[in-house]
């Protein structure tokens, strides 16, 4: 019986190191992976508040836009610049493809 024990005692040994550190690094990364876990959770949470200021800012900008819009008249535009087109050119979405092709007038 003494000479099985000695016989795995340096293997034994070895296994035991071995669970040891397996332990550890799994201990470390579960750590790791969690501390991402929250860090991600944050910037996400941060970046949702930024996105909310964005579409009130856009909203307040779109208000603006349509208030002036309704208020301006042709004569207006040709005065701060507008010049009307000269060729209109039509695109147009054929077949089930959905595709944009390009018809000349």
């Amino acid at each position: 019986m003494k000479s099985i024990a000695i016989t795995y005692t340096p293997i034994l040994h070895r296994v035991i190191a071995l669970l040891a550190a397996v332990t550890v690094l799994a201990v470390f990364l579960y750590g790791f992976f969690l501390l991402e876990a929250v860090a991600n959770t944050a910037k996400r949470a941060a970046a949702e508040k930024h996105v909310a200021e964005l579409t009130s800012q856009m909203g307040a900008l779109e208000q603006q836009y349509l208030t002036q819009t309704r208020d301006l008249t042709l004569d207006q535009a040709h005065q701060m610049g507008f010049e009307s087109p000269k060729t209109v050119t039509t695109v147009y979405a054929a077949g089930p493809s959905k595709a944009l092709g390009y018809r000349a007038n």
